[in-house]
């Protein structure tokens, strides 16, 4: 131990007499350990670290293929069937306003099905959870909180249990609080604050309108591939039964963990691939300084080795201070990651503007105590990576050599392992600016498509009627034409309407219709569009151009006849060849019509496709119908129908004239809640953060790279002058011109570069292949890209050449021969 100590104490004393050495070494760790170490955050925090329920692993998601919803009866079916689960419950989204509070607010819920809270097997920090007599008739106002709900709107009253709440103009009785950490679901509507009983008694004969996750936990001894039959066996059973309704019904069982980290995996992976380069081309930088510094060290060696000191006792001694290094880099890097995960959890939290936070369990991202283990051992490894081939050709030195040429001893060795170290930069440094490069054109052209509208100077907000039993039919009418004639008087407002759901930030509502005049389709094949139902004047403020036809008038109420809008797509789908005004559809089932009949919706007009759903996909088939005659949405009371987005054209920047809007809102009434204000353009934005994310964080790794990469070859070149400034003056003092020697030494350095961006090129072929998933109609083999970006790198490194070059063909030959 007191060798130890001796060791440490001498390391330190070396340290401190080359300070800009430490500096440069302590500052290379501490920008490769932080970044690894805030990334790790990330990857632990969504990937690695157990989802917070009892075994999770054993936790599935029971949904049709592409993650749809499941209908009552049929969850129904195989809840009473299915031997594969020990527990199986459903959820549904849900949601209403607070009202007894200073201040209306939209709180997002869900139902929860009998049985889902034990089969999470989380308990409560107050009161309990959710128990079979709550799913008793007249006994299913109640209410579990979450913690973040309980602290904002009730001040973290501990006596909450009991207390009567207001919910939809309906008392609820406040039951329980779930812990901090819990949050349910951890996919699909993850902004839930708020549990209630879910009822099926009055759907439990529906086989329409899926609206149902299902969760259930696999028994002992029964794998996911066991349950994935059986549930196949039940889709068939179901399609041959019920052939209308379940024809191609596929239910698939996932890991519920898999679930929520599927879609992100693939790009942590590949970020924590890049952060690793990172750590690497510092390992490699600071290498090179201390074989720089070894150069220096070599008397000292090799005294005291003629002293009597063994190689392993130099050897340590040269690791203690490798690892001094490390130490001070990684307390240095801690305090980066610090900064680097607030960053990180701001920008992946972010204002997401859909009912799903960005990023799945981003408030489980922290420095917790397997992050600082990991930084422990990337720190050890660092140590070793960057100090021990420094310390080896170090640590034997040739004592004949070095006394007899005055302490330079043979650095033609030392100078080939850092013109290998300089290549590994290179290559690495490459890899990632490729990488970073294919991801820019990729965002460009994400950036470069046509959404159908006109996103600029547009503002959105939510507002909702749930509870307010005095807006229905007529007055509910009444109330949204007030709203906007009071918003369309603000002034800078050009025009103002209404849809049931945002592009790209609502619900995207699916339905089946039938075209007059055409034979039935067969069960399962009826032709499927979007749903929307808007308000007059919509397509002109979403700047949404109009193809054929006219737009929703007022004039379209639910007394006048049924009128319907399509898009571009169903038009070139259905009526390829004519006129699509004036045809008729109907979205009624033909096998149960209403009293009336089948109500038939003539189409009006024709607009441009939009995008709805996914930024990266086709636009897809959209109908819609006006406000009035959507009967469920004129006089409907559950939560869906009673919420519209109003959009708001303006003539300055839109959220300047969002304080005087809200004002306008409650003008009319202020009890009516305002939610999700935000402009079209961070709406377009917030559904291209992933890549945006992609881009900016490997973006950041290329260019930090390519600065280290830069420095590391200038230090290497401007070694290799300094070790050659006698050969420089011998050739010079014989005839060699200035121009002979650039050349001599830019060959050198350009030697290195041109190996490094060769085994950069063939590894960045090998590993970009990993981003396919990550780019948009551009390949990861791009050869534009490849070239570009290897030209721009051999540029930096001529230029970090250049420079002591140019500094060598400045030496006087006398002064440079003088020592001889």
């Amino acid at each position: 131990m007191e060798t130890l100590l001796n060791d440490i104490r001498y390391g330190v004393r070396s340290l401190i007499k080359q300070p800009a050495f430490t500096l440069v070494a302590v500052i290379t760790l501490a920008l490769g350990i932080g970044a690894n170490t805030a990334i790790f955050s990330v990857v632990n925090g969504v990937l690695l670290r157990p989802l917070a329920y009892q075994e999770p692993e054993k936790i599935m998601t029971v949904l049709q293929k592409e993650g749809g919803p499941v209908s009552p009866a049929n969850f129904l079916d195989f809840r009473r069937n299915s031997q594969s689960f020990s527990q199986i419950a459903a959820a549904e989204a849900w949601g209403g306003t607070l009202l007894n509070i200073d201040q209306p607010e939209v709180v997002k819920g869900l139902r929860m099905g009998d049985g889902l809270f034990s089969l999470l097997g989380v308990s409560p920090i107050l009161g309990r959870s959710l128990q079979a007599d709550d799913y008793q008739p007249g006994r299913d106002h109640v209410l579990v909180l979450s913690y973040k709900l309980w602290q904002r709107m009730f001040a973290g009253d501990p006596h909450v249990v009991g207390r009567r709440v207001t919910l939809n103009s309906e008392s609820y009785d406040v039951v329980g609080v779930m812990p901090a950490e819990f949050q349910f679901p951890p996919f699909w509507s993850t902004r839930t604050e708020m549990w209630a009983p879910l009822d099926l008694s009055v759907r439990a004969t529906s086989r329409n309108g899926s609206s149902l996750r299902v969760f259930a936990r696999l028994k002992e001894g029964v794998s996911q591939t066991q349950a994935q039959a059986e549930m196949t066996a039940m889709s068939r059973q179901l399609a041959t039964a019920y052939p209308e309704v379940n024809t191609g019904l596929e239910l698939r069982v996932e890991p519920l963990n898999e679930k929520v980290v599927g879609n992100v995996r693939p790009a942590l992976l590949v970020l924590t691939v890049a952060v690793g380069f990172v750590l690497l081309i510092a390992c490699a930088n600071v290498a090179c300084l201390l074989l720089a510094r070894a150069a220096t060290r070599q008397k000292e060696a090799a005294v005291r080795a003629a002293l009597g000191a063994s190689r392993w006792r130099i050897l340590r001694q040269l690791l203690t201070e490798s690892l001094l290094l490390s130490v001070c880099g990684a307390g240095l890097g801690i305090l980066l990651a610090v900064w680097g995960v607030s960053w990180l959890t701001a920008l992946l939290g972010g204002n997401a503007t859909s009912a799903s936070v960005r990023l799945p369990r981003v408030t489980e991202i922290k420095l917790d105590a397997a992050v600082l283990v990991f930084t422990f051992a990337i720190s050890v490894l660092t140590t070793f990576l960057f100090g021990l081939a420094p310390a080896l050709a170090a640590s034997k030195p040739d004592l004949n050599r070095i006394f007899k040429d005055g302490g330079r001893g043979n650095t033609g060795g030392r100078r080939r392992l850092q013109g290998v170290l300089v290549v590994a930069e290179l290559s690495l440094t490459l890899v990632l600016l490729i990488g970073a490069s294919l991801l820019m054109n990729s965002f460009m052209k994400l950036q470069a498509i046509d959404s159908g509208m006109n996103a600029r100077n547009l503002l959105t907000l939510g507002i909702s009627l749930n509870g307010a039993s005095q807006y229905v039919g007529p007055t509910r009418e009444a109330f949204y034409q007030q709203v906007l004639d009071r918003i369309s008087a603000v002034p800078g407002v050009e025009t103002a309407s209404a849809i049931n759901h945002l592009p790209l930030a609502g619900d995207v509502w699916g339905n089946t219709f039938i075209i007059e005049g055409r034979p039935l389709p067969l069960a399962g094949h009826e032709p499927a569009t979007i749903e929307r139902v808007s308000r007059p004047n919509y397509f002109r403020t979403m700047g949404i151009p109009l193809r054929a036809g006219r737009d929703f008038t007022d004039h379209d109420t639910s007394d006048a006849p049924g009128v319907v809008i399509i898009n571009e797509k169903v038009a070139g789908h259905y009526w390829p060849a004519e006129d699509p005004l004036g045809k008729r559809i109907t979205l009624d089932d033909p096998k149960s019509p209403g009293p009336a009949g089948l109500r038939w919706l003539t189409i009006v007009g024709v607009i441009k496709d939009v995008k709805q759903g996914d930024w990266m996909k086709a636009p897809q088939e959209e109908i819609y119908e006006p406000f009035q005659q959507r009967k469920v949405f004129y006089s409907g009371t559950a939560n869906q129908f009673t919420s519209m987005t109003l959009v708001v054209r303006v003539t300055v920047a839109p959220q300047t004239l969002a304080p005087s809007i809200q004002d306008a809102i409650r003008s009319v009434d202020r009890s009516v809640p305002v939610t999700n204000v935000v402009t079209m353009d961070q709406v377009i934005a917030d559904t291209l953060w992933q890549p945006r994310f992609n881009l900016q964080l490997i973006g950041l790794f290329a260019g930090l790279s390519m600065i280290l990469a830069a420095i590391g070859l200038y230090g290497v070149m401007s070694y290799s002058v300094a070790q050659r400034t006698q050969e420089v003056g011998l050739r010079m003092a014989l005839g060699a011109e200035r121009r002979d020697i650039m050349k001599l030494l830019l060959g050198q350095g350009m030697k290195l570069a041109l190996a490094g961006v060769a085994f950069g090129l063939m590894a960045a072929f090998a590993l970009t292949r990993l981003m396919t998933t990550m780019l948009f109609e551009i390949k990861p083999t791009d050869m534009t890209t490849y070239l570009v970006v290897s030209v721009g790198l051999i540029l930096v490194a001529l230029l970090a050449c250049y420079i002591p070059a140019r500094r060598a063909t400045k030496v006087d030959p006398l002064v440079a021969l003088r020592c001889e």
